[in-house]
Parts: structure tokens; C-alpha cells; sequence
């Protein structure tokens, strides 16, 4: 005789059947789907993310030249403000890990997704529309449960150039998120997490910060398919005008006849990397490297230790200068130009 059926146990010399055990329900992606049928009138948006200090100021320029609305808010770096209120509330409350989330819901997300969204488009009509926030990457998971048929734009920008651009320090836990996905460390490679310790060694925090930043760009991108662009900033520099009609046609948009106004590109912003210091490039490389191949990127011959010591001493005056501008704090916010962080308030 064979055994009994699944589902089924004996019990007395009789069969008797038993309920299958009850799935837990995932409140959470219910809440989210929930959100994302109020959001369908606006229609799938254009989103754009890197890593900060990667150019996209110049990309979102470009999307407004396609007929892209980009948002009411923005800072200086065209940057979404209202919608980095609401990655920051997702990063803080949530991020890296998406699935307590998607299990058990966020009863304050719902209201903080309608604001951001309503203060981003306003009352605009309807039309194509998107935002630019290089911190949308860490909340994909999120985004992209809200806004199924999305498209997505990943400006990559050499790792080099990137680490030499003065950031925000990873102080408070949001930014720590970024660079480390933890709000919990507190040194990494023996340097504390300290305005002082970015300020000696801010090229290796922004390295890592790219590292992470491009690497869970590519990986989220590539589950959207057919939706997901990878475009370079050097690219972009070196030919506008066949970056805009790259972007009209990943866009089904027609692109425009009359040429990228090309004062618009800073073509010097290119390989700056360059004239830092010797020490600090090769500090940052083994950082770097396997990623920079990942991305196409080679190392260049002509970054030499032995380089001359002028253009080392021009890297370190330039250096002096940039780390003046750095502010941080748990007010930080997007105000600067080509996405520098700076305190709105101290208290």
C-alpha cells in the first residue's frame, strides 16, 4: 500500500485531511504595489544615478534639452531635493537589506512617498518626467517596486577623477550607508569616520565610495534588461551631441537638430586625476583597480610615482584648495555645485 497523499495524516486507522500551513503574507510589497497604482497617472519616469561627483549635472541638462521634466526643487548639481528626502529616509530606515521591508511594510512610508513625489512634479501635466539623485542606486530595490516600467540612466565616471573631488564624510549614518552600507562602523582601514580623518585621507573614503556606488548601480541595472542604460561621462564630454541621441533614442524621443551648446561641457574635469599627488594615486589604486577594469577603465603608464615633482606639488596646493569647501554634519544636504554637500543649519 502506498504511503497517504502530502497533506494528509493517519490518524486512528483513518485518513483525515489537514489545512496546508498558511504563507506569510508580504504586507510590505502589498503596501508598495499599493503605492505604485497611485503613482501610474504620472507615468514611468526617467531616473539617473551615480556616483556623486560623476558629472550627471551635465546628463540632467541634457534630458531637459530632450523635453525630460526633471523636478520643481533642485539644487545647484540639478539634483532632486524633495526626492533626496525620501532616499534618505529609505537609506537610514532601511537599506542595504529591502526585505524586512517588503515583508512587513513601513507605516510611514506611504505619506513620505506622496510628498516627495507631489513637491518633485507639482502640478505640472502630465508628460515624460524624472529626477536626478546620485543616491538613488542604494534604494533601486525600492524604486523600482514603485515604478515597474522605469527608465534607467547610469552615468560611470573614472573611479580616479572621482576620488580627488572633495565630498561629505562619512559621519552621520546615512552617509556612512553610502560609502560602507552600514550605519554601524566606525573605522575602516584604521581611519575613523571623522571630518579630521577625511580631511587626511578623503581620496580613499571617496574611492571606496565609488566602488560601492557603481558596483550596486550595474548589479540593480541589470534586472531592469531592456530599461537600463550604462553611459560614460568621458563619452558624454567627448562627443555631446551622440551622448544626446544615444539618450533620445534609449528614450524613444527624437533628438534635437540643433547641436549640444558645448559651453556647457568642462572637458578639463576629465583626468584631473592626474595632478594629485603620486602617493595619493597609489594609495587609491588597489581600492580601485578591479573595479576601474570592471568599468573599462585602464590604468594609465603615465601616472608614474616617479612623476615630476611640480605637477605633485600643484596636486597638493589643489587639494589644500578643494578640502576648504568641505562641510558636513548630521544637516547635510545637496546644495553645491556638482553635488558638494554642505550644512544647512548647526544646531
Amino acid at each position: 500500500m502506498g504511503s497517504a497523499p502530502r497533506g494528509l495524516v493517519e490518524a486512528s486507522g483513518a485518513v483525515v485531511a489537514f489545512p496546508p500551513p498558511k504563507a506569510r503574507p508580504f504586507e510590505g510589497a502589498r503596501q508598495l504595489d499599493h503605492l505604485s497604482r497611485q503613482l501610474e497617472p504620472l507615468g514611468p519616469p526617467v531616473v539617473v544615478f551615480n556616483a556623486s561627483h560623476s558629472g550627471s549635472r551635465l546628463l540632467a541638462q541634457m534630458l531637459q534639452r530632450l523635453g525630460v521634466f526633471m523636478g520643481h526643487d533642485l539644487n545647484e548639481s540639478r539634483d532632486s531635493l524633495p526626492i533626496f528626502d525620501l532616499v534618505r529616509y529609505l537609506v537610514e530606515a532601511h537599506a542595504p537589506d529591502f526585505q524586512p521591508l517588503l515583508q512587513h511594510g513601513d507605516p510611514d512610508l506611504p505619506a513620505r512617498v506622496r510628498a516627495a513625489f507631489q513637491a518633485h512634479v507639482g502640478s505640472r501635466a502630465v508628460g515624460r518626467w524624472g529626477w536626478k539623485l546620485p543616491e538613488t542606486a542604494n534604494v533601486m530595490p525600492v524604486i523600482s517596486r514603485l515604478f515597474p516600467d522605469a527608465h534607467y540612466i547610469h552615468l560611470v565616471r573614472d573611479g580616479r577623477d572621482v576620488a580627488f573631488s572633495p565630498f561629505v564624510a562619512p559621519k552621520a549614518p546615512f552617509w556612512r550607508k553610502i560609502y560602507f552600507n552600514s550605519d554601524t562602523i566606525t573605522s575602516w582601514r584604521g581611519l575613523a569616520m571623522t571630518q579630521r580623518a577625511y580631511r587626511a585621507r578623503g581620496h580613499l573614503f571617496n574611492a571606496a565610495r565609488w566602488v560601492n556606488s557603481v558596483t550596486l548601480g550595474r548589479a540593480y541595472g541589470a534586472m531592469m534588461g531592456e530599461r537600463y542604460l550604462e553611459i560614460s561621462y568621458e563619452a558624454v564630454v567627448a562627443n555631446p551631441d551622440a551622448a544626446l541621441a544615444q539618450l533620445a533614442a534609449f528614450l524613444g524621443i527624437d533628438a534635437p537638430l540643433a547641436p549640444f551648446e558645448r559651453d556647457e561641457v568642462r572637458t578639463h574635469s576629465v583626468g584631473k586625476w592626474r595632478h594629485a599627488p603620486p602617493h595619493a594615486v597609489a594609495e587609491v589604486r588597489p581600492i580601485l583597480e578591479p573595479t576601474l577594469a570592471a568599468f573599462g577603465y585602464c590604468w594609465q603608464a603615465e601616472n608614474n610615482p616617479l612623476a615630476s615633482r611640480g605637477g605633485a606639488l600643484r596636486g597638493w596646493l589643489n587639494r589644500l584648495a578643494l578640502e576648504g569647501r568641505v562641510s558636513a554634519g548630521p544637516g547635510a544636504k545637496p546644495r553645491g555645485l556638482g553635488g558638494l554637500f554642505r550644512v544647512r543649519d548647526r544646531r
